[in-house]
C-alpha cells in the first residue's frame, strides 16, 4: 500500500497522499484528521524579536510561542473564558504580548514567563487589531465599536480614545518612528493620525470595498493598505498620494509584509493563497502552493529565506521562501499538547500530541501514535528547521496495525491471594503480512523487567499470531495491566488494559526507598536556583516519617548540589538493590534540565548537577535515557518519579519537564512533573519552596486527603498538587502526569 502526498493540513481533511493497492486497483483516499474541537483556526502570528520566537493566536482561546529551532510550542498562553482571540502584538524587547478578542477584552502577558499582567475591558464588542509603539510604551486596540483606544503598556491605564469615524477599524498601526497612527476602516477608508496631541485625522485614501489590513515600510515612508476589492495600494506619506495600485488576480489580502530588503511583498489571502511581488514593478514573483482554507497572515523570517503562515485549517506552516517549498505544519491544541510534521510525514509532538490525529482509510481511523516508531522523529523537524532535510515527496507505505488480546486476567476481575503471581496470557495477531516483533506488557504503568518476570513462554507461534503467557507478582489493591504489540515494521497495536483488585489477609511488610536530588549552586553556566536543595532535603524528610506506619521501613537517600553526580545517583539506586514487589521506589528531581543532540544527531535530556557546564555536560550531566536504564534493573512494585527539572530563567536548550517525563514513563512507570510542556518551575520565598514541592509537602501532610480517611492516595495527592500550583502561579504552571490512564489508584501515605 503506497502513499503519495497531498499537501495540505486541515481540520477534517486530507493531510498526506492517496493509497494504491496495486497498479490497476482503483485510487483509495486516504486522510490524516485532527480530533474535533481540540484546535481553531489561526487568526494572527508574529516572529519575536530572538528570531527563533513564534507567536501565534486564534479560536481556541488561547495564544502560543514556538521555538523555530525545534517546533516545538514553548508556551499557552489561555484566556480566562472561551473567545476567539483576533490579534497579538509584541513589543521590541520580547517581554510583552498584548491579546485582543472577540469579547472586547485586552490582555497583556509576560511573553518569556507565561504570566498575565492585567487585562481590561477595551472596546464593547471584538478587538480586531492590536498594535504596540516602537518604544513599547503604549498599546493601541481598535474594535468594531469605531474607536481606537492607547493604553500604557506598563499598568493597562488609558491613555487616549480616538473616534475614528469608520463604521468598524478592521486594523491599526503606527509609524517606525512613533508619531503617527494609521487606521483602516469597514468603509474601506484609510486615515491618519498624529500619535500625540489632538489634530484631527487625514483621510489618505480609500478601497471601494472594506479596507482590511495594514503595514509600513521600514522607514516609514510608505503605507501599504488592502482592501476586500482586490487591491493592495501603497501610499507615498511624504507626499500624502497614491504611489502604486497593486490589483490582485483573484481574492483580497488579509494580511501583508515585506521582506527585509523591502523590495518583496508578501500577501496572505482568505481564499489559501500566498503571493510574492516586487511591488515597486507591480509583477507577480512567486505563487506558493494553495492550501484548502484560508490564509489568515503571513510573514518572512529577518533572513527572509522562510515563510510563517496562519491558516483557519488550525494549522502555522513553515515555508522555504526560495523555491515556495512546504517544509513544516505546527498545530497547536487548546489543553497545550502540538504536533510538528513535515510533508513526508515525519513528526514531534508533545506527551500525547499525536492522540489527537488519526489517518483515515475508508471508514477505519488509525491513531497517529500506532506509528510513532517509524515516524516520530525529533531530530528530523529540526533539521527541517536549521536547512539539513529537505522533506521528501510523502510517505512511501502504510501498515495495518496489528491487534492485541488480553485473555487473562479479566478486567475488573478480583482476585484473593497471598504470595501466588498472577498469570498473564496476550494474544495477538498480525496484518499487512507483517509478523508479530514483540509484545510490551506494563504493570501500572511500567514496563515489566526480566526482574519482575518469574516465567515467560511462547504459548503458539505463528507467521501471523502470537500466543505468550507471563507469571508476574503483583501488589495488594488495584494493579493494572497493559499491553501492546509491535509488528515487524514497528507498527503498534492500541492498547489492551485490564485493571485488577488483589485482596489478601496477608501482610506483605512493605518498605519504601526514597532518592530526593537537588542543586542550586550553577552559575556562571546557568542560572542560580535557591530552593531546590532545600525542595530535595524536604521531600525526603517528609516521606521519612512514615516509617512504622504505611511502611515497615523507610530508606532515604538525599544528594544535593556537587554530589548529584551522575555516578552518585547510579550508586544509591543500586544500594537499593534489595527492593522486593512489594516495596515502593520514590525519586525526586529539582534542579536545572537540558537538551542536547550528540555527535549522531540523537537528541538526549539531561538532568544537571551543580557545577556542570555546556563543555562537561556528557560527562558530568545525567542522561534521563541512562537513568531509566538504572531503573530497569530495579524489583520495585511501584516507582513514582517526581521531577521538578526545569525551573525558571534563561536556561539554553531547556528540556521540557514533559519531554522528558514521556520518554521514560514506560520505564519508570509514573512521572509527575511540575509543569507541562516548556513552562517554567517557579520558586518564591514567601512559599519558602518551589511552587510544586510546596504543594506536594501540603498535600502530604493532610491537605490532599479530600476524604477525611487519614490516608492520602495518590489520585488524591494528584488533584490537590496540580490545583494548588495553578492557583500559586495564577495558572502559569500546570502539573502533568503522562498516560495518566496507565494507573490503576493506591495509597501512598497516612496522614501525620
Amino acid at each position: 500500500m503506497i502513499i503519495r502526498r497531498v499537501p495540505d493540513f486541515t481540520l477534517l481533511c486530507l493531510l498526506w497522499g492517496v493509497l494504491f493497492a496495486g497498479e490497476a486497483a482503483a485510487q483509495e483516499r486516504v486522510a490524516l484528521h485532527l480530533e474535533e474541537g481540540m484546535s481553531g483556526a489561526v487568526w494572527d502570528l508574529a516572529v519575536g524579536p530572538d528570531g527563533h520566537t513564534l507567536y501565534t493566536c486564534g479560536r481556541d482561546s488561547t495564544a502560543k510561542s514556538w521555538d523555530l529551532r525545534t517546533g516545538e510550542s514553548i508556551r499557552m498562553f489561555k484566556t480566562d473564558q472561551p473567545t476567539l482571540i483576533t490579534s497579538l502584538a509584541l513589543d521590541h524587547t520580547g517581554t510583552w504580548l498584548a491579546l485582543g478578542d472577540m469579547h472586547g477584552t485586552l490582555t497583556v502577558w509576560n511573553a518569556r514567563s507565561g504570566v498575565q499582567y492585567y487585562s481590561a475591558p477595551a472596546h464593547d464588542r471584538y478587538v480586531t487589531a492590536v498594535a504596540m509603539t516602537p518604544d513599547g510604551s503604549t498599546i493601541l486596540t481598535a474594535g468594531r465599536d469605531g474607536r481606537i483606544r492607547l493604553w500604557n503598556t506598563d499598568d493597562g491605564r488609558p491613555i487616549r480614545t480616538l473616534e475614528a469615524g469608520m463604521l468598524w477599524v478592521q486594523d491599526v498601526s503606527v509609524s517606525p518612528d512613533g508619531t503617527t497612527i494609521a487606521a483602516a476602516g469597514q468603509d474601506g477608508t484609510v486615515r491618519l493620525w498624529p500619535l500625540a496631541g489632538d489634530a484631527p485625522a487625514t483621510e489618505l485614501g480609500t478601497h471601494s470595498r472594506f479596507a482590511r489590513t495594514l503595514l509600513f515600510s521600514g522607514d516609514g515612508r510608505f503605507l501599504f493598505s488592502s482592501g476586500a476589492d482586490g487591491h493592495v495600494k501603497v501610499w507615498d506619506l511624504e507626499t500624502m498620494a497614491l504611489y502604486r495600485d497593486i490589483k490582485l488576480q483573484d481574492g483580497y489580502a488579509h494580511g501583508l509584509d515585506l521582506d527585509r530588503t523591502e523590495e518583496h511583498l508578501l500577501v496572505s489571502k482568505m481564499n489559501g493563497l500566498m503571493e510574492i511581488w516586487d511591488w515597486r514593478r507591480r509583477l507577480l514573483k512567486r505563487k506558493l502552493p494553495p492550501s484548502s482554507y484560508g490564509t489568515m497572515q503571513s510573514v518572512f523570517n529577518d533572513a527572509g529565506d522562510r515563510i510563517f503562515s496562519a491558516h483557519t485549517s488550525g494549522a502555522v506552516k513553515v515555508w522555504r521562501t526560495e523555491d515556495g517549498a512546504l517544509l513544516l505544519d505546527m498545530v497547536g491544541f487548546s489543553d497545550g499538547q502540538w504536533l510538528s510534521f513535515t510533508p513526508d510525514g515525519y513528526y514531534d509532538c508533545s506527551a500525547y500530541g499525536d492522540r489527537y490525529v488519526q489517518w483515515r482509510r475508508g471508514q477505519e481511523l488509525f491513531p497517529l501514535e500506532r506509528y510513532s516508531e517509524l515516524f516520530k522523529r525529533p531530530a528530523i523537524i529540526e533539521d527541517v528547521l536549521r536547512g539539513g532535510y529537505d522533506p521528501g515527496d510523502g510517505i512511501e507505505r502504510i501498515i495495518d496495525p496489528p491487534t492485541a488480546t488480553i485473555l487473562a486476567p479479566r478486567d475488573a476481575q478480583l482476585f484473593a491471594f497471598g504470595s501466588e503471581p498472577l498469570e498473564i496470557i496476550v494474544e495477538a495477531e498480525g496484518r499487512d503480512s507483517e509478523r508479530i516483533e514483540r509484545l510490551a506488557v506494563k504493570l501500572n504503568g511500567r514496563q515489566l523487567s526480566s526482574v519482575q518476570i518469574l516465567d515467560q513462554r511462547i504459548i503458539r507461534r505463528s507467521d501471523s499470531l502470537l500466543r505468550m503467557r507471563w507469571r508476574i507478582p503483583v501488589l495488594p489493591g488495584r494493579n493494572a495491566v497493559e499491553v501492546v504489540a509491535v509488528n515487524a515494521a514497528r507498527v503498534r497495536s492500541e492498547v489492551r488494559r485490564a485493571e485488577i483488585t488483589v485482596e489478601t489477609g496477608r501482610s506483605l511488610d512493605p518498605s519504601l526507598y526514597v532518592l530526593a536530588v537537588g542543586a542550586d549552586d550553577y552559575a556562571p553556566a546557568y542560572p542560580d536556583l535557591e530552593f531546590a536543595v532545600v525542595d530535595a532535603q524536604a521531600v525526603a524528610d517528609e516521606f521519612m516519617r512514615q516509617e512504622g506506619g504505611m511502611y515497615t521501613r523507610v530508606y532515604t537517600t538525599t544528594l544535593t548540589d556537587r554530589d548529584a553526580a551522575r555516578e552518585n545517583i547510579f550508586r544509591a539506586l543500586r544500594e537499593f538493590g534489595e527492593m522486593k514487589p512489594q516495596d515502593v521506589l520514590l525519586l525526586f528531581f529539582s534542579g536545572h534540565g537540558v537538551r542536547d543532540r550528540d555527535r549522531s544527531g540523537r537528541i538526549r535530556y539531561y538532568y544537571l548537577p551543580a557545577g556542570v557546564t555546556p563543555s562537561t555536560l556528557s560527562t558530568r550531566a545525567m542522561a534521563w535515557e541512562d537513568f531509566s536504564g538504572e531503573i530497569r534493573r530495579l524489583n520495585a512494585g511501584r516507582v513514582i518519579l517526581l521531577l521538578d527539572a526545569c525551573h525558571s530563567g534563561d536556561v539554553s536548550s531547556g528540556a521540557s519537564n514533559e519531554k522528558v517525563a514521556a520518554s521514560m514513563a514506560g520505564d519508570v512507570g509514573i512521572v509527575f512533573t511540575s509543569s507541562s510542556g516548556n513552562e517554567f518551575s517557579y520558586e518564591d520565598r514567601s512559599w519558602g519552596h518551589g511552587a510544586f514541592t510546596r504543594a506536594l509537602l501540603d498535600g502530604l501532610r493532610g491537605k490532599a486527603d479530600f476524604t477525611g480517611d487519614g490516608i492520602v492516595d495518590w489520585s488524591e495527592l494528584q488533584l490537590y498538587v496540580s490545583t494548588a500550583v495553578r492557583s500559586m502561579t495564577q495558572g502559569s504552571q500546570n502539573p502533568m502526569v503522562p498516560r495518566l490512564e496507565q494507573f490503576a489508584n493506591f495509597e501512598l501515605v497516612r496522614v501525620p
